[in-house]
């Protein structure tokens, strides 16, 4: 009987047993085990691991990719960026990114995969999302969810409703239209002092996770349209931290406009959800 190679397999400390090809500098093939070659981790398990060191900024950025079908050479790259593969029902594996500290490992990333895919090592069909989620270190907390939870309707309605005006063009920025995975957040959703659990997980805008916010439209197209929808999600939760979270806790200037903290917070998300409408016109302004 032929000796089977083996070596560590790219995605566990497991034997790897089944050979498939790579791109990394300076190897051209590597190892899988016969599990994350031929089968996926649970729908619930997170990817934990973080690529880089802490930047300035502070914020963090991953992404989870459903895909229709992807070879075992895709498999293989996808376990040499550090993804996690994991079940899904709607679709056939979903890919969970590292927890990167800036978007240029996101870049690169970004032009690997459109490689495998003008390669047909694999597919994103219609029914995919690749959801994009933004944490930052320090403003972006179980505590500053919830401010955010509580003033859901005030800072993303309009930024929905923007977007819901023209779903042609929300479509070719985003990569897909609004839909049931990515529902427009409407004055009937959840808005006050909510756990996670009780938000709703199909918005557009999921504020389920007490470290991020994910955005839940966006899909792969290809790296420079990720990308620009990358940018724009960082910049949408750089505008909530600078002219929201930050302010929470401020006495009103003016009492006699803002006789309370509350009235004052609703000034404060309103202001901010202008800047968020604002954002989105100038990243859909050539569209």
């Amino acid at each position: 009987m032929a000796r089977i190679p083996t070596c560590m397999c790219k995605d566990c400390n497991r034997i790897g047993t089944v050979k498939v090809a790579i791109a990394k500098r300076g190897e051209r093939f590597g190892y899988l085990c016969d599990f994350h070659a031929n089968r996926e981790e649970g729908y619930t398990v997170e990817n934990g691991y973080r690529l880089g060191e802490r930047k300035v900024h502070g914020f963090t950025f991953s992404f989870e990719m459903e895909t229709s079908r992807s070879t075992t050479k895709a498999r293989g790259e996808f376990a040499d960026f550090g993804f996690k593969p994991t079940e899904d029902c709607t679709v056939d594996i979903e890919y969970k990114s590292p927890i990167y500290e800036g978007l240029n490992a996101v870049s690169k990333q970004c032009v690997s995969i459109e490689k495998l895919i003008s390669e047909n090592e694999m597919y994103i069909g219609n029914e995919c999302g690749t959801h994009f989620h933004v944490g930052h270190a320090e403003y972006i907390t179980p505590e500053t969810m919830r401010y955010i939870r509580r003033f859901n309707n005030s800072l993303f309605v309009p930024l929905s409703n923007a977007i819901m005006a023209d779903v042609e063009k929300s479509a070719c920025f985003f990569g897909r239209q609004p839909n049931g995975w990515a529902e427009p957040v409407t004055m009937r959703d959840p808005s006050g002092d909510y756990a996670g659990w009780q938000m709703k997980h199909e918005a557009m805008f999921n504020l389920q996770h007490d470290y991020t916010v994910e955005f839940r439209q966006a899909k792969f197209v290809s790296a420079a349209q990720y990308m620009n929808v990358a940018k724009f999600a960082r910049d949408v939760v750089n505008a909530i931290v600078e002219n929201f979270i930050k302010h929470f806790d401020d006495e009103p200037a003016d009492h006699r406009r803002y006789p309370s903290k509350t009235a004052y917070r609703k000034h404060k998300a309103d202001v901010t959800a202008n800047k968020l409408v604002k954002l989105y016109e100038k990243y859909t302004k050539n569209l």
